[in-house]
C-alpha cells in the first residue's frame, strides 16, 4: 500500500511502510511505477461519459459496474433539480463504493459528461 503526504514541505510516498523521498529510492522502483496505463480510443456519438480513475476504484470495481453506476447517477440527474450534478454524484458513489468494497489503494476519480 502507499501513500503520499507531506512533510516538511517535502512531498514524501510512503510504500510497504517505509518512506521515499520524491526522487525515490531504488529499492522502491519494483512498487511505483511511473508510467500510467494509457487506451486511445475513437469518440463515438453514443458516448455518454468517461471515468478516469486510479487504481483505488479499479482494483475493486469492475468497469461495467462502475459504467452502470454513471448511467444511472446521470439519468437520474435529467428528470429532476439538483445542487450536484449527475457526474459529481457518480463521482462521489464510486468513491463510496470502492472504500465500501475495501480498497486499500488511493481513490482519485474524475467523471466527465460528455453531452
Amino acid at each position: 500500500m502507499e501513500k503520499c503526504f507531506k512533510s516538511m514541505d517535502k512531498e514524501v510516498l510512503e510504500v510497504h511502510g517505509g518512506a521515499a523521498a520524491e526522487e525515490g529510492d531504488h529499492y522502491l522502483r519494483p512498487f511505483v511505477i511511473s508510467e500510467p496505463e494509457v487506451t486511445v480510443q475513437k469518440r463515438t456519438e453514443s458516448d455518454d461519459f468517461l471515468i478516469i480513475a486510479t487504481d483505488g476504484l479499479w482494483d475493486v470495481v469492475h468497469n461495467e459496474f462502475a459504467c452502470e453506476v454513471v448511467r444511472k447517477c446521470l439519468g437520474r440527474n435529467r428528470s429532476r433539480f439538483s445542487n450536484r450534478s449527475g457526474a459529481s454524484e457518480a463521482t462521489v458513489t464510486l468513491v463510496e463504493v470502492a472504500i465500501a468494497k475495501g480498497s486499500k489503494d488511493d481513490i482519485s476519480i474524475i467523471v466527465v459528461q460528455l453531452w
